[in-house]
């Protein structure tokens, strides 16, 4: 579910505007705008926002009467994050006396035209790839708590013993099992979620994530993991994880909602920026604590975390499951 609310203003002195404001094709208002308004609306669909807001009104006597009539598009937020608006809405003029058609880019609508508002496609549960189940340092089995993420779970550059998975074992006597794959993704990391849960059992599923731009596409018949830097980011890149983290909140919760009817879930990241984002979303109910990472020692490559960070990080995750 995506939660939308949509912020207005109006300045008229002669006659208001006239609004259609359309989600993802569907109609959610229509009618004059006489004060300032806060519009909302839910949808079940996954596809990325898609918003259009047709302002009319401005009529030819208005603009010889010299007359006012400004709708200001205020705030879009989706899924508790505001949008930049300002940055990616587009105003086309259309049908405006004197004034020839073009494309602005404002949130103040002083004339007639369409403005839109379009967010790039980020999808959730995706493919494992042929070398994820083997890349593992354990492989699938009933657990007490299991572990998922890409190299800072894995452990890069440490030892089996200085994971956070080994640690949170070390602390809990629990069988605690490491399904970190090194290079991977929220897409490939859900998707091994599910293929865990339907053939083995766990307490607790824990997941520690990368950041969102880490991605996975299709090329023919193959899924590939996409570093945050590849080509094919370019449009995430350019909205930034605002954008991002807003299109993929809800269905995100959706998955995680089901996820949990039938075990414990939480999930985090060490990704400073991503967190407090998250944290403004409705899955902040199941998020565990952020640790900040450039506080401790790195790993021998000097990027990974260490085992310093390791072991705090499972102490963290030990008072906030209350484990002990």
């Amino acid at each position: 579910m995506n939660t939308l609310k949509i912020s207005l203003s109006t300045t008229y002195d002669v006659a208001p505007s006239h609004l259609k404001i359309e989600c993802l094709g569907e109609v959610i208002h229509q009618g004059e705008l006489t004060k300032s308004t806060v519009i909302e609306h839910e949808t079940g669909r996954s596809d990325p926002l898609e918003l259009k807001i047709t302002k009319t009104g401005k009529t030819k006597e208005i603009v010889n009467a010299k007359g006012t009539q400004e709708v200001v598009v205020e705030l879009v937020n989706l899924n508790g994050i505001d949008l930049k608006i300002k940055e990616f809405g587009s105003f086309s003029l259309q049908d405006n006396p004197y004034v020839d058609e073009e494309i602005l880019q404002t949130n103040k609508l002083n004339l007639n035209g369409v403005w839109t508002l379009e967010l790039p496609r980020l999808n959730l549960v995706g493919d494992i790839t042929k070398q994820a189940l083997s890349k593992m340092r354990n492989p699938f089995s009933d657990s007490d708590v299991a572990c998922f993420g890409c190299s800072q779970t894995y452990g890069a550059f440490v030892g089996d013993d200085q994971t956070w998975p080994s640690e949170l074992e070390r602390l809990t006597g629990k069988s605690v099992k490491n399904y970190g794959v090194s290079g991977s993704n929220i897409n490939e990391i859900t998707a091994m979620v599910d293929e865990y849960l339907g053939k083995f059992k766990t307490d607790i599923v824990l997941l520690y994530l990368p950041q969102t731009f880490r991605r996975q596409r299709k090329k023919g018949n193959e899924t590939v993991n996409l570093d945050w830097r590849d080509e094919y980011n370019r449009d995430l890149l350019l909205h930034g994880e605002e954008h991002s983290i807003a299109v993929l909140a809800g269905t995100f919760m959706e998955w995680l909602d089901n996820v949990s009817r039938h075990t414990k879930i939480y999930f985090g990241t060490y990704q400073t920026d991503e967190y407090k984002l998250y944290q403004q979303t409705p899955l902040k109910k199941f998020m565990f604590p952020f640790l900040e990472g450039a506080d401790y020692p790195k790993a021998s490559d000097d990027v990974h975390h260490g085992p310093e960070f390791n072991r705090d990080f499972a102490k963290m995750l030990v008072d906030f499951l209350n484990l002990v």
